[in-house]
């Protein structure tokens, strides 16, 4: 019985001896790796404050990235509203340059236009004589026909009884021949032939009208063609 208990005692301190060897192998791994661990430890956090780091980086250049993008649209908001202002102002430019020409044009025909008035006198008593123009568009002016719609020109006076005057006058004579005719329409019982005298009076001045003798009764005589040139200048022939 006592050798069974000595070889109980000895396979107890082999399994302690095999546990502290354990233990110490152990202990010696880990002090031979600390300082590793250690050292990897720092780097991950080294790593994690860089990445960090990085993050806010992007964060703050992707918010300065927004910030720009959006003063680049708002510049270009306004860009646009000062090209829309100034395409504005160009088209009210361009309207009142074509009203200015259209008032230039209208000022240089105007003044390419003249005025006429046409004026015959008779020293006979008692005759009448009738003053008759025809414009160039052969439109015929007389006691008759005094004016006609849409047309400038107007008979405005007519005498019946000698010594007399007719007066024919347009305000804006186009370019062309205006014929000025005289009839001795009645002579209420006169004998006398009556001359005719007169003048015609334009933008630059009065010209005289050739003297007629009106002999037939009823007979148109062409006292004159008054020329309008198309430049506004009279002429008579």
């Amino acid at each position: 019985m006592k050798r069974r208990n000595r070889d109980i005692n000895i396979f107890n301190l082999s399994m302690l001896d095999v546990i502290s060897g354990a233990m110490g192998a152990f202990l010696i791994i880990m002090v031979i790796l600390l300082p590793y661990y250690k050292k990897e430890s720092i780097d991950y956090q080294k790593e994690l404050k860089q990445a960090r780091a990085a993050e806010d980086t992007a964060r703050q250049a992707a918010q300065s990235a927004q910030a720009a993008q959006r003063a680049a649209e708002a510049s270009q908001q306004v860009a646009e509203e000062s090209l829309r202002a100034t395409e504005t102002a160009m088209r009210a430019a361009q309207a009142e340059a074509d009203q200015n020409r259209q008032r230039a044009d209208a000022a240089t025909q105007q003044l390419v236009k003249t005025f006429l008035l046409v004026h015959i006198q008779w020293g006979t008593k008692y005759q009448d004589v009738d003053l008759r123009v025809v414009d160039p568009s052969g439109t015929e002016f007389s006691y008759e026909h005094k004016t006609y719609p849409g047309k400038p020109g107007e008979l405005s006076v007519d005498s019946q009884y000698g010594p007399g005057n007719e007066v024919w006058s347009n305000p804006s004579a186009a370019a062309g021949d205006y014929r000025v005719f005289a009839e001795l329409y009645n002579l209420h019982g006169e004998n006398d032939t009556p001359t005719v005298t007169g003048s015609v009076i334009h933008r630059d001045g009065s010209s005289a009208l050739p003297p007629a003798r009106l002999s037939v009764k009823q007979q148109k005589y062409l006292v004159a063609t008054v020329t309008v040139g198309a430049d506004g200048r009279v002429s008579i022939r």
